[in-house]
């Protein structure tokens, strides 16, 4: 798959998702998405210029308070859902959530588990989303964690904290923050994992990777 067919995707892809959601457009909330995410999207842009290559930076605040999760797609279309904002507290934790999701684009994890998921399917060079038959589409929107979730692999979720880390803290955040943002994640899911935290490395794992 293709930087230009992914970021084609990942536009099509958000559209769609924004047709289906209460978007939150003023407020207190939405100004901070925007000006962390404004950060962050600067940061990528300065520390990894030819991943996000032709990025259009854009952050949605999608009004759902029982969702705690976030999301980036190729084309640097991104998306934070209100109940994450109570778990993350401020804006360092709310950066080092953003910047996972947009590092996840960076090492084009969506492409990786996207093209797995197509083995033996129809190749999809050269397709837009409109080209494809219906599975086809629900492989690549569950590829960037839409629709129905395929998960990450525990080694792109541990690359993904450490390349969001580097993101967060070159936007002038404190990665610091990133220990005490995974025990409020892990303390959160009451029993049951959290929809952002269902595929990934334990709390504790990850607390101790980022100590490293």
């Amino acid at each position: 798959m293709s930087s230009s067919q992914e970021i084609k995707l990942g536009q099509e892809a958000f559209a769609q998702v924004l047709q289906k959601e209460k978007i939150v457009t003023s407020g207190k909330k939405y100004e901070m998405v925007q000006r962390v995410g404004e950060k962050v999207a600067l940061a990528a842009d300065r520390l990894y210029p030819e991943a996000v290559r032709g990025y259009k930076w854009k952050f949605a605040l999608i009004q759902d308070n029982d969702m705690v999760n976030a999301w980036a797609l190729p084309g640097g279309k991104c998306a934070v859902y209100t109940g994450l904002l109570p778990v993350a507290k401020n804006e360092d934790g709310l950066a080092i959530v953003m910047a996972h999701e947009v590092a996840h684009v960076i090492a084009r994890h969506g492409a990786e588990r996207a093209s797995h998921s197509m083995i033996g399917a129809a190749g999809v060079a050269g397709m837009a989303m409109t080209d494809m038959d219906k599975r086809d589409k629900l492989i690549v929107l569950s590829a960037y964690g839409l629709g129905v979730a395929l998960p990450f692999s525990r080694t792109q979720e541990s690359e993904a904290d450490q390349l969001g880390l580097y993101i967060a803290a070159e936007a002038g955040f404190d990665p610091r923050e990133g220990i005490p943002l995974w025990r409020r994640m892990g303390k959160e899911n009451k029993g049951a994992p959290l929809e952002f935290m269902s595929t990934h490395p334990s709390s504790t794992t990850r607390i101790q990777q980022q100590q490293q």
